[in-house]
């Protein structure tokens, strides 16, 4: 059997008839997962597991019930420990941190945080999260949601939805760090303060990664693409697509992009193209996560990792 394969044990008793909502790459032999039932409409019924590979690989479970359009997120600074947080509310731990449900996350003076769909990212081994308002904190060594909101003004037309807060954060480090939502509102942290970010468009701004080329890409809306930092940036790829890119990832010198309809990546001269992959990880498309040298891809049909050198398929 595969280092990267669950047993089937696990698959009858998990995956079956579930299939991946996110996922997230812990380390090289751990990765947690978001399930859904696999059901005509949404039931409500949640799965996060932890699953270890290898000799001594374990799968570690449990259920909740709610948790509106989930995502997932890792925070190293609390051992082995994955957070599921609901978007507009429900947090949950799996891993060295505890198998239980947290309290909210505190609310701004204005209201809830409601998050985006990509804001949680792991910045210097610490979870960051943004969302409404403008809202951006992070979970620290004593396991408390700590603002750094700071200078960050309100929205101007919180009444709009488009214009409501933040839907995207990454960072290179805790001293530089983008978030992104909304009609062309983009923002950097320096560690101190927040300066709105001058861009050449007002798409809506849905995905962000600093990545290893020293770029920061922001996943626009209908596919697009837009690659700078600071106050440089240019559109470098504009589509149609229904939706826009769920996940963006820096792996192997390379941007990859996913949505549930498809598997990109993009080269040095900018060009999105369909990704050079075996169909066992094409299938997989709607989510990508990395660490520790590997990828991996999940979503409706499956789930599948590349150890930096060949693919292998979950399930």
């Amino acid at each position: 059997m595969s280092f990267y394969q669950l047993e089937d044990s696990y698959i009858q008793r998990s995956f079956k008839d579930r299939w991946f909502y996110d996922c997230a790459v812990i380390d090289r032999n751990t990765c947690s997962f978001i399930l859904f039932n696999r059901v005509s409409e949404d039931d409500g019924n949640r799965v996060l597991g932890t699953v270890r590979f290898g000799e001594e690989g374990s799968w570690k479970a449990r259920r909740y019930a709610g948790f509106v359009l989930p995502m997932l997120g890792v925070a190293p600074n609390l051992g082995k420990t994955s957070v599921m947080l609901g978007r507009i509310s429900g947090v949950a731990v799996h891993g060295d941190a505890g198998d239980e449900k947290w309290p909210d996350i505190a609310e701004s003076p204005n209201g809830p945080l409601r998050t985006g769909a990509d804001c949680m990212a792991t910045i210097n081994g610490r979870l960051y999260v943004g969302g409404g308002w403008r809202h951006v904190c992070f979970l620290n060594d004593a396991r408390e949601w700590e603002s750094i909101r700071h200078n960050l003004p309100d929205p101007p037309n919180p009444k709009k939805a488009s214009r409501f807060g933040f839907d995207a954060i990454a960072g290179f480090n805790a001293n530089d760090i983008y978030a992104a939502g909304g009609e062309g509102d983009l923002w950097r942290f320096d560690g101190r303060f927040w300066r709105q970010c001058q861009v050449p468009t007002n798409m809506m701004m849905e995905t962000l990664c600093c990545a290893g080329d020293g770029h920061v890409y922001v996943g626009l809306q209908s596919g697009g693409l837009m690659r700078g930092r600071e106050d440089e940036w240019e559109v470098i790829h504009q589509d149609n697509m229904s939706v826009p890119f769920k996940d963006i990832v820096w792996y192997q010198e390379q941007l990859w992009c996913t949505s549930e309809y498809g598997l990109w990546t993009v080269g040095k001269d900018g060009k999105l193209v369909d990704a050079d992959v075996p169909a066992l990880a094409s299938a997989c498309s709607g989510n990508l996560s990395t660490a520790d040298g590997i990828l991996m891809v999940a979503g409706l049909n499956g789930a599948a990792i590349h150890d930096g050198n060949e693919w292998h398929r979950l399930l």
